[in-house]
């Protein structure tokens, strides 16, 4: 009876593991609202960069939400990404990375300054 029992919970916990959704996003490093339009900001954050980093092309997520990988080249195991908002007025820029991942500090300062540049040129 013991046997079976605990089978039982092992299929219900593997159903439970497997039934669940992508894992929850990461916390935002951090964010930022431009005054600039949603669809200028999109094309601008995943125009092609500098070689020392690569970009995905934008996924949609719903109505108003891209995300736009953006990583170095060499490090893409960071697995840090853009997340675009439409917003009323412009657009906001949510920038995560995982937590895990050490010394990226010069990473989260690239990816501010590329949006900053995007909005002062769109």
């Amino acid at each position: 009876m013991r046997h079976v029992g605990a089978c039982t919970s092992l299929a219900l916990g593997l159903a439970a593991c497997s039934a669940s959704s992508s894992p929850p996003p990461l916390p935002p490093v951090w964010s930022a609202t431009y005054d600039v339009a949603f669809d200028a900001m999109v094309s601008c954050l995943s125009a092609k960069p500098a070689a020392a980093y690569a970009v995905s092309r934008p996924e949609y997520f719903q109505e108003g939400v891209m995300r736009i990988g953006f990583t170095p080249a060499k490090t893409p195991q960071a697995d840090s990404a853009y997340t675009l908002r439409r917003t009323a007025n412009g657009t906001t820029v949510i920038w995560r990375r995982p937590g895990n991942v050490g010394d990226m500090d010069w990473l989260d300062n690239e990816a501010r300054s590329r949006a900053d540049r995007c909005a002062a040129t769109a």
